[in-house]
């Protein structure tokens, strides 16, 4: 599996399947809210269903390590350090944001303020790593990316962006530079330990900080257990777990650009599923929006040689 994930061959695919993945989370989450009985003014209700997604998620990934007998390779204790702040910011700090944030902002501002974590992703990667150098093709395949997300959530009345709230767009945009903040330190610590490992035990801890602050932010009546309850929550559980230790896996091999621009199509896909799963209105510009994240992410990953000489800087 390793050696299928570090062939350039095959990024594309996996990539995909991890967009495929967290677009399907969306209306999942919303499913498993109904079916649990969390009302929509319920924060810490919220808190803990993501809490106890996540926690459920590493553990599966730390008790996968096990059997395989894949440790977490750390050579220095301080490299604990990392490990800790990955758990914080890739999976407390980045899910605590994006909740508080949709609580109290409209979807389709919510849709395009997430998605800038991939781009800033982008950004930080050319800064942080020498394999990945801007160029004019990664800011063509940026601009397309981006404007298919706000195709997307264009209403009736255009698009809006009155009434800007901290505890609304504020926290959206801290969820964003969380996630790409959050890339940066994958890379690092891919460095530092065995990622499949890390990523596991990170989730974990991350999770179980979400679960204690649902309790301290206090949760709003008790849980509905119902047998379709408990399959989308295993759903929601085995696409974290999956999408998160391929994803990672990802941008510890490949130049993060090139991984993080398939991000883009997480709301994109993301209204066209909710449209079919749960019969939202299916609108023409979703699939022009499809098309344009498309071109986005071809032009940033086309080789060199097919640009043509002198047309790319890298």
């Amino acid at each position: 599996m390793t050696d299928l994930l570090k062939t350039k061959k095959y990024k594309a695919l996996f990539a995909i399947l991890c967009a495929v993945g967290w677009s399907l989370a969306y209306p999942l989450i919303k499913v498993g809210y109904g079916v649990f009985g969390i009302a929509a003014d319920d924060l810490g209700g919220k808190l803990l269903f993501a809490g106890v997604r996540f926690f459920s998620a590493g553990l599966l990934i730390v008790v996968f390590c096990a059997i395989k007998h894949r440790s977490l390779g750390i050579k220095k204790k301080a490299d604990l350090s990392w490990l800790i702040l990955l758990a914080l910011v890739n999976t407390t700090l980045h899910y605590m944001f994006a909740y508080i944030g949709l609580s109290n902002n409209p979807s389709g501002r919510s849709t395009i303020l997430d998605s800038l974590g991939g781009f800033i992703l982008i950004v930080l990667s050319t800064v942080f790593f020498a394999d990945d150098k801007m160029n004019i093709r990664k800011v063509i395949g940026c601009v397309l990316g981006l404007g298919g997300i706000v195709l997307i959530s264009i209403g009736p009345t255009g698009l809006s962006f009155d009434n800007i709230t901290f505890a609304g767009d504020g926290m959206i945009l801290l969820n964003a530079i969380c996630a790409a903040f959050g890339g940066i330190i994958t890379r690092i610590v891919s460095k530092k330990m065995d990622i499949l490992s890390a990523t596991g035990w990170s989730m974990t801890i991350g999770g179980a900080i979400l679960i204690l602050i649902s309790v301290f932010v206090g949760i709003k009546g008790s849980w509905m257990i119902r047998p379709i309850g408990v399959i989308v929550l295993i759903a929601l559980i085995m696409i974290s777990a999956v999408c998160f230790a391929i994803y990672n896996a990802l941008l510890t091999y490949h130049p993060i650009s090139e991984i993080a621009i398939y991000n883009a199509l997480i709301p994109v896909l993301g209204v066209v599923i909710s449209a079919l799963l749960l019969q939202e209105p299916l609108k023409w510009q979703y699939i022009l929006s499809v098309l344009l994240v498309a071109a986005g992410i071809w032009i940033i990953n086309i080789k060199r040689s097919e640009v043509g000489r002198g047309h790319d800087s890298k």
